[in-house]
């Protein structure tokens, strides 16, 4: 946080943690128990992130007075430290407490959104840096984040953040806290709003339809390049006479452009038919070579079957020969055999 020298702490008769909440500004702040502050573990880690570690805590413990310490530094330094341990005291059981009687007073200041109906706002850094961004306010009914109001972002300890506003630095709050104030303290925890809270748009008391953006943002896309090449060339009248010559030609390039393209594309679309043709030719001979080569294939089949018929036919009646040979036989040696023994 950057200091101002206006507002010097010394001449003050009051504790330093009291008096720097008090400043015009910081109404956000609670103050931090000094038991808290004490305790090494709650500031492990922070020793690097400030210049002069433990006179700034001396300072804010009161442990020098305001009248030895008149280096503007060392009292920037002792707030932005207050600043650290302030983000993370708002987040321990006794730091939300605190926060909770000023949400309740809404001392944070509420949603500027009408549909919001002035639902109090929690503060939010938006980064947990140290001279990232000021702090910003979390409306738990729309679920956003807004800026501040000026008063309350006006801070004669104020950070020169981006854009160069001067305000409370977000690294004093953190990201953290709201929605752990509102998990802590779920009976706080807004409706949130209607699907039919959207402000509606309306000329003469009839709605705004959605193509009349689409058509202004049409025009406006077309506009865009005419501004930027008259902004471009110096908006100079006499230039408009050659850029009239230029579109001239511009036009009978694309002419010319347009003519061969056509060519091109008819050459592409005969060759394209001439492909198609040979192609549906080549596969009807295809188609002929295939059926002429089933025929065949069925012709020596059944060729092969009528051989086989006749293979059998013949083999049958080999055999069938062969039996009544020895058949005879047979019946001529029992009469042989017959006519000896009578």
């Amino acid at each position: 946080m950057a200091f101002n020298e206006d507002s010097s702490a010394s001449g003050h008769d009051e504790p330093w943690i009291q008096w720097f909440c008090g400043l015009k500004g910081h109404e956000m702040f609670c103050e931090v128990e000094r038991s808290y502050i004490e305790d090494g573990f709650n500031l492990y880690g922070l020793r690097t992130c400030v210049q002069n570690f433990s006179d700034c805590l001396d300072l804010i413990l009161d442990r020098i007075g305001p009248d030895d310490s008149d280096d503007s530094h060392l009292t920037q330094n002792a707030c932005t430290l207050y600043g650290l341990i302030h983000a993370r005291y708002i987040i321990t059981a006794h730091g939300l407490d605190a926060m909770y009687n000023k949400y309740a007073a809404k001392e944070f200041g509420t949603c500027p959104l009408i549909p919001c109906g002035g639902q109090p706002v929690l503060p939010v850094g938006l980064r947990d840096d140290i001279g990232a961004d000021t702090v910003k306010v979390f409306c738990p009914k729309c679920q956003s984040v807004y800026h501040p109001p000026p008063v309350r972002s006006r801070s004669n300890h104020g950070n020169s953040g981006a854009g160069g506003n001067s305000g409370v630095d977000g690294a004093s709050f953190g990201t953290t806290f709201p929605h752990l104030f509102l998990m802590t303290f779920s009976n706080l925890v807004p409706d949130p709003l209607p699907a039919d809270s959207a402000y509606i748009p309306r000329v003469f008391g009839f709605r705004v339809h959605q193509s009349a953006h689409q058509v202004r943002n049409v025009t406006a896309d077309n506009k865009l390049p005419t501004q930027m090449i008259a902004v471009g060339e110096g908006a100079i009248a006499g230039n408009n006479n050659n850029n009239e010559n230029r579109n001239c030609g511009d036009n009978v390039g694309e002419e010319k452009d347009n003519q061969l393209k056509t060519n091109t594309d008819a050459k592409k679309e005969t060759s394209a038919e001439k492909t198609q043709s040979s192609s549906y030719r080549q596969i009807d001979d295809g188609g002929k070579e295939g059926l002429n080569a089933n025929n065949n294939k069925k012709a020596s089949c059944s060729s092969t079957v009528a051989d086989q018929e006749k293979k059998q036919t013949v083999h049958h009646k080999t055999t069938t020969d062969l039996v009544e040979n020895g058949a005879s036989e047979n019946t001529s040696k029992k009469r042989k055999l017959t006519e000896k023994e009578t």
